[in-house]
């Protein structure tokens, strides 16, 4: 749970910074949509790999693989909003990592890699789309 704190954490420090001057909620919501949009395309990817490769099986249409991905990032997104606004988990974290991260000169490296890691599962399916196509 450690990482997935830091990997929130890095995301929302970097809103909470650019919003210094603007209502803090704003950052909160920010972080805490980015991280399920994030989270819920690691669910579908891996959803996507157990279906296709271990059931060898599909959606049966694309209103029903549109309606189960909706539901996943709107499940997500209560349940992050709950989490972290709510229970103001998301303060805890920033009292605790605030100090650590302005002392990091790798600061801005750490905020890159935790956008890479809710990216990652949308690079895949793409990747495979484009590349995956010519065979």
């Amino acid at each position: 749970m450690k990482h997935i704190d830091y990997l929130y954490f890095n995301i929302y420090n970097y809103f909470h910074r650019s919003s210094l001057y603007r209502q803090s909620y704003n950052a909160r919501i920010q972080t805490v949509y980015l991280f399920s949009i994030g989270s819920g395309g690691w669910l579908l990817l891996l959803q996507a790999v157990y279906i296709r490769l271990i059931k060898h099986s599909r959606f049966e249409s694309p209103v029903q693989s549109t309606f189960f991905a909706a539901s996943i990032y709107l499940l997500l997104a209560l349940l992050f909003n709950y989490i972290f606004i709510v229970k103001e988990r998301d303060q805890k974290l920033l009292s605790r990592y605030e100090e650590l991260s302005n002392q990091n000169p790798k600061r801005k490296r750490h905020f890159i890699v935790s956008l890479c890691v809710l990216v990652f599962p949308y690079l895949v399916p793409l990747s495979i789309a484009v590349f995956g196509r010519g065979q």
